[in-house]
């Protein structure tokens, strides 16, 4: 399955993922993409695919269809844009919503958000360095219980997985 804007999440009724960051959008976009694969995975169409609102040709014009006139298949097609539009932009912060306020379909504010939150190559190839570093590093801290270095562990193990860098089983 495609990547799904982690913005979704809060939507579903999954209100624990707090304020989106670069430093954990892998987790809450990983969580979000397992709530919708099992309950309405509809809404990752027009996310996915994009949505171009009917048309019909009036006087040689191309206008869009009246909400009212549209057919049932086409009806439900908008109510999944609009559902997904408006449960990405319900999950926004006050400031991510200021920043993300004119973009008009589900696709477009998807892809902002990805661009924001995942960066370019270069951020990425960085995150990818500095995880592999935390990974080879990873020692037992001083005063550190034993469920605590596990916890850790598996966070780290977590984000590895998130970025799909490959480690060794051991």
């Amino acid at each position: 399955m495609s990547k799904l804007p982690c913005a979704l999440a809060k939507c579903a009724g999954i209100s624990e993922f707090g304020e989106f960051s670069t430093e954990v959008y892998k987790q809450k976009e990983a969580r979000f993409e397992h709530y919708i694969s099992y309950t309405d995975y509809s809404l990752s169409t027009p996310v996915l695919e994009g949505y171009k609102h009917p048309t019909h040709i009036y006087l040689d014009d191309e206008l869009s269809k009246p909400i009212s006139k549209l057919d049932e298949e086409e009806k439900k097609v908008y109510d999944r844009e609009k559902k997904a539009l408006g449960s990405i932009t319900m999950a926004l912060t006050r400031e991510l919503f200021h920043i993300f306020r004119g973009y008009d379909n589900s696709k477009d504010l998807w892809k902002a958000l990805q661009k924001r939150f995942e960066g370019n190559s270069d951020i990425k190839k960085s995150k990818w360095d500095l995880l592999r570093k935390q990974y080879e590093c990873f020692r037992f801290l001083e005063n550190e219980s034993l469920d605590d270095l596990i916890s850790r562990f598996y966070h780290l193990q977590t984000e590895l997985k998130a970025f799909e860098l490959k480690y060794p089983d051991e």
